[in-house]
């Protein structure tokens, strides 16, 4: 007993001691922020808020640093920067490249550079041969955390071996409104308790590997009918309703400790009342969620409690630039309580430079005179030093050991591991609405199937998907499968290929409700998909749709025998067996969907993570919901005894467990009965 309290007592000290470790550690990295933020300029306190984009540099992609921005980044603090496609070809040269921002960024008492990118998965991924992974309405419609959180361990892998830190993502947007024009399947749904669950599950994976997240885009871009890439959008909610729905996500999000949160330039005229005229068309409009300060001070700091660093959606962006005095912005935007301004100036030229340096001088000016809070400024700079002290940023870069980090990231990104768990990540997205007469997964022989693409991108895709199928499958006798791109292809030849196939699959790509409507330039391919169901009946040849962008067409086509969902259009550039490395980076949905059409050993679990409601007699989305959130059919089994498929209720179940039972007892007899016969026939040989 005594060595059990002495055990006991021995473990509480240990725990006590690494507590007060830990509390003293955690002390000093705010003292060391709080001691360089006292020593810091009123320049160099305005720079580090700014997060600029080395996107491009005199028209061609910036793959590696030039002298001028080098001497841009040895003069200036910047807080960070944000890389696109355009800076990441691969592997090696993306960490040479961060590498070299971080030692150009080099200078005595200097902090680190964050780096950040937008690699949220499916549609919005930025890494030429990182693996791209389903997008998150894939994975709202497994609904499972461990996909999630693997999701965001994946992409956490790879962005830090090639010198990235932070991920703007996961968006935490809720997809409710079906026309919604920029997030669609960038959601994990449209219901706040399915965001906030895998959400939640996605933070976890990326600080798993050491990546730091930015939630966007608060308080929620879900409900809007404008990007705002292109406009300004507005929704008419209150407060009290942004409670019950879009502010849930973000809630969740803040207690899984994310460290960022980006802004939605986006009015919210119930609760932001204040107006500025806009520079370009002369109205008064509301001070969008970037420039308000009831919607970041008073919600989502005072109310939600969240102390973390705000950072502001692309400056550049029309909803902020086509009507904002580019200074105006930046006043409202810091007296608003934004810690980082995003992409404020565009450094491409020595002219955009000199543009950049003159926007920082009035930006210290205006700090400097009281027009820009200083208050507002220092607790700026001291959360954004904090956390770069929490994650040793306020250190020296370690510039060494740079061939053994491109070898591991080499190793890393895209790698073949990462892309066979994508695979299995897709199959298990893959969601059936529709399957008259059982026509899935394909098991008859002899059967003609023709599988048709909307773009030319995708044909690699499907081929890809074809070759996995026939490689791990055992696909009915004598299917025949042929590839082509009715999108591409005159429709004489691809109506005499339909005419000549037993099943005909073809791809449905709804961009925007726009593209509902058969009658308009944008529903010009679903007028073809609809030609080409008549066509296929008339040869008595069954259709699939395979859904593989938003998934709200899975009922635009109600005379299609088989609907199945991928959730992600994205193609392939070329065969990723075709090199060991530098794969360039591929959608895995569309060869997912392909291999799960003849699959009778996988099962298609996936359920829609939304409710899809009813097309009117317009082609616009009525308030009617046809398909609610969870549905999803199954496979039938199949039976080895007698042939036939079974609903996989419990009543059908139970079936199957007798049919297993009879076709054991009928290999038991069989065996037995040809035992006796062989005793009897070595009796009548030996008299």
């Amino acid at each position: 007993m005594k060595t059990y309290f002495k055990r006991a007592f021995s473990l509480f000290l240990a725990a006590a001691l690494l507590a007060g470790v830990w509390a003293f550690s955690a002390t000093a990295k705010e003292n060391a922020a709080q001691t360089m933020l006292r020593n810091m300029t009123t320049e160099e306190k305005i720079t580090q808020m700014l997060m600029i984009a080395p996107r491009y540099y005199d028209n061609a992609g910036v793959t590696q640093l030039n002298a001028p921005l080098t001497e841009l980044f040895g003069r200036y603090t910047f807080g960070g920067v944000i890389l696109f496609a355009q800076n990441t070809q691969n592997a090696e040269q993306t960490l040479r490249l961060t590498d070299a921002l971080q030692k150009a960024n080099v200078k005595a008492g200097k902090p680190q550079l964050f780096v950040s990118i937008d690699q949220e998965g499916g549609r919005v991924t930025r890494l030429a041969t990182g693996t791209q992974l389903t997008g998150n309405m894939a994975l709202g419609a497994i609904g499972q955390d461990s996909a999630a959180r693997r999701s965001g361990e994946i992409i956490g892998e790879e962005l830090s071996s090639i010198g990235i830190n932070v991920d703007f993502a996961p968006v935490l947007d809720v997809n409710s409104n079906p026309a919604n024009p920029v997030i669609g399947t960038r959601s994990f749904s449209d219901s706040p308790t399915i965001v906030s669950t895998l959400g939640s599950a996605f933070i976890e994976g990326l600080h798993n590997r050491g990546i730091m997240t930015s939630l966007k885009h608060f308080p929620g871009h879900g409900d809007t009918g404008t990007d705002s890439h292109t406009g300004m959008p507005q929704i008419n909610k209150s407060y009290a309703e942004l409670q019950k729905n879009e502010l849930i996500p973000f809630k969740r999000g803040i207690a899984a400790d994310t460290e960022m949160i980006m802004t939605a330039h986006i009015q919210f005229p119930d609760i932001e009342r204040t107006t500025y005229r806009s520079k370009s068309t002369g109205d008064e409009i509301y001070l969008p969620a970037t420039l308000s300060k009831t919607i970041l001070k008073d919600i989502l700091r005072r109310d939600m409690g969240y102390d973390g660093i705000i950072v502001t959606d692309s400056m550049d962006m029309d909803a902020i630039d086509k009507h904002f005095d580019r200074m105006d912005a930046a006043v409202l935007a810091i007296n608003a309580g934004v810690d980082i301004l995003l992409m404020p100036v565009a450094p491409y030229t020595r002219a955009g430079i000199q543009e950049l340096e003159r926007y920082i001088a009035s930006l210290v000016s205006l700090a400097d005179n009281g027009t820009i809070s200083m208050d507002n400024v220092n607790a700026s700079v001291l959360r954004i030093l904090t956390l770069k002290g929490k994650h040793g940023m306020l250190e020296a870069y370690n510039a060494d050991h740079l061939d053994e980090k491109i070898e591991k990231a080499v190793a890393t990104v895209g790698s073949k591991a990462h892309h066979d768990e994508e695979f299995e990540i897709a199959k298990r997205s893959i969601t059936l609405t529709k399957n008259d007469g059982d026509l899935l997964p394909l098991r008859k022989k002899n059967q003609r199937v023709l599988i048709l693409t909307a773009y030319a991108n995708e044909v690699l895709s499907v081929n890809y998907g074809k070759s996995f199928a026939e490689g791990n499958l055992p696909l009915p006798e004598g299917t025949q499968i042929t590839v082509d791109c009715y999108g591409n292809t005159a429709a004489e030849t691809i109506d005499a290929q339909i005419a000549h196939s037993d099943v005909v699959v073809a791809i449905s790509e709804l961009t925007s409700v726009a593209g509902l409507n058969p009658r308009n330039a944008a529903g010009a391919r679903g007028a073809r998909i609809d030609q080409m169901i008549e066509t296929a009946h008339q040869a008595g040849a069954k259709f699939v749709v395979l859904s593989a962008h938003l998934p709200y067409d899975c009922v635009r086509f109600p005379d299609a025998d088989a609907v199945m969902l991928c959730w992600s259009d994205k193609g392939m550039s070329e065969d990723p067996r075709e090199r060991r490395h530098d794969v360039p980076q591929y959608g895995p949905c569309i060869p997912a969907a392909v291999y799960m059409i003849f699959s009778k050993e996988d099962k298609v679990t996936g359920k829609l993570p939304v409710n899809v409601p009813a097309i009117s007699e317009a082609y616009t989305f009525s308030d009617q919901i046809v398909l609610e959130r969870g549905f999803g059919l199954e496979y039938k089994s199949f039976c080895p005894v007698c042939g036939e498929t079974h609903d996989t209720n419990l009543w059908r179940r139970i079936v199957g467990v007798f049919h297993k039972i009879s076709y054991a007892f009928e290999q038991l007899f069989t065996f037995f009965k040809d035992k006796v016969v062989f005793i009897a026939d070595l009796l009548k040989q030996h008299g």
